[in-house]
């Protein structure tokens, strides 16, 4: 589990289920490289064993794409039967900050009311955009990385964005890439005291991060909102979140 298996806030939420203080609802944000093995280990601290294709392990959505409604009905069937192998069954929402409002108000009545049998994991990067009442429901956790990107200071002039443009649609430029480049501008905003500033660049970077636009689309958007404060950019950047 390379960096995680060292985090200090993830060292906890193990010493917690190893001492079986296991709530029916756990939510736990941390950055998305981590989200795969975070679910396969807290099922096997959780359900005793893991395998793939555990019975008793249930997954809604995968890593940065949350389920449908359908799927999440799905789950709610599904970890109301008996557990078959483990004492538990244990079911994994992937990508909770990103469920859209039907899908995320069909679990409300499972996150309040698991059968005995039952865990939830809600997984997310942004515990901003978790539906409040999901998040009153659950025991939260935040794992946050280690890592650190050094602030750097966004371009200030037309040849630094065209410099900047050309470079984030070279072939090997993608979505991840941008929304990296994205936190250093907001840190960078941030250490300046340019709060406002920073705020609107990471909600961009929050955007990058999600992989929903192309690059050119997030090049348009980035372009727009910080370089020409557009107006009418800010209402649809609130549109995405």
């Amino acid at each position: 589990m390379s960096d995680l298996a060292v985090n200090v806030a993830w060292q906890e939420v193990v010493r917690e289920t190893e001492a079986g203080n296991i709530p029916h609802c756990r939510a736990i944000s941390a950055p998305l490289k981590w989200h795969e093995d975070i679910a396969t280990e807290l099922a096997r601290l959780i359900l005793g064993s893991y395998r793939t294709g555990h019975p008793d392990f249930l997954m809604a959505g995968t890593p940065g794409k949350p389920p449908k409604i359908d799927e999440c009905r799905e789950l709610i069937d599904n970890i109301a039967l008996k557990p078959m192998e483990a004492p538990r069954r244990l079911g994994v929402i992937m990508s909770a900050d990103k469920l859209l409002l039907p899908a995320a108000n069909s679990l409300l009545k499972l996150a309040e009311e698991p059968p005995e049998h039952a865990c939830l994991l809600f997984l997310m990067e942004d515990v901003r955009f978790f539906l409040p009442t999901l998040r009153s429901r659950s025991r939260l956790s935040m794992i946050a990385s280690d890592e650190r990107i050094t602030p750097r200071k966004m371009p200030e002039d037309s040849p630094g964005w065209l410099e900047w443009l050309r470079d984030s649609r070279k072939p090997s430029t993608d979505a991840e890439t941008i929304a990296s480049e994205l936190e250093a501008w907001a840190d960078y905003e941030r250490e300046a005291g340019n709060i406002g500033r920073a705020e609107k660049t990471e909600r961009l970077r929050i955007i990058a991060g999600r992989k929903n636009l192309s690059v050119p689309m997030l090049c348009d958007m980035i372009i727009l909102s910080l370089r020409e404060d557009n107006k009418e950019i800010e209402r649809l950047l609130d549109d995405f979140r």
